[in-house]
């Protein structure tokens, strides 16, 4: 018999926990809300807003435990080089086809920084055999997103006026391996199977 495609399971992820930021998305949530209630169930929980570095597919705990591993081993190599962690600015409103509102990165030094950074840990882990399923570089932090098979929209109307928000700047702070599948913390955020930090 035949197998489905593969579900991923776990990415890579840079957590938002700046409270500008958090707070400055929170107020564009409630104004699309209020301009339009259907969009409600569709807006990115505070708790959860983060960027994503990588999607990964992984069949069992061997696997898991090996990307750790190359964590680890990435991070050894950060400190040997004195790395000093990027701060992004998070200043406009982009979407996608109507279907994802989102808080783009500003063009700045920190977008490349983060580039390279995500660049070396893509190709750490690939070089141990662990591939991104997504070549792309495009880090933004979701603000609402409705399913591709839905046919509702994000009228540009429900945002008219803040497409240039300044929302903060937002240091790296630590890279994380989420699971998707795994039930969320007491806080609200994402299950960290793992975790190098640089501070």
């Amino acid at each position: 018999m035949a197998q489905g495609p593969r579900k991923l399971n776990y990415f890579l992820a840079i957590q938002i926990t700046d409270k500008e930021i958090k707070q400055n998305i929170r107020t564009i949530q409630e104004t699309i809300q209020a301009r339009d209630g259907s969009l409600s169930s569709r807006m990115e929980s505070i708790e959860t807003l983060h960027l994503t570095l990588g999607l990964y597919y992984f069949d069992d705990a061997r696997s898991v435990s090996k990307c750790k591993a190359a964590l680890d081993r990435f991070q050894t190599r950060l400190r040997s080089e004195n790395f000093v962690p990027p701060r992004l600015t998070v200043s406009k409103l982009g979407h996608s086809n109507d279907k994802v509102l989102f808080a783009a990165l500003d063009d700045s030094e920190g977008l490349e920084d983060l580039k390279i950074l995500t660049d070396n840990v893509r190709g750490s882990l690939s070089r141990d055999g662990i591939r991104t399923t997504d070549d792309r570089f495009s880090p933004h932090v979701t603000i609402c997103k409705i399913p591709k098979r839905n046919s509702q929209t994000i009228d540009p109307s429900c945002y008219d006026g803040m497409q240039s928000t300044y929302f903060g700047r937002q240091t790296i702070e630590s890279i994380q391996l989420c699971s998707m599948q795994k039930p969320k913390t007491e806080s609200g955020y994402y299950h960290i199977d793992h975790e190098i930090r640089f501070y």
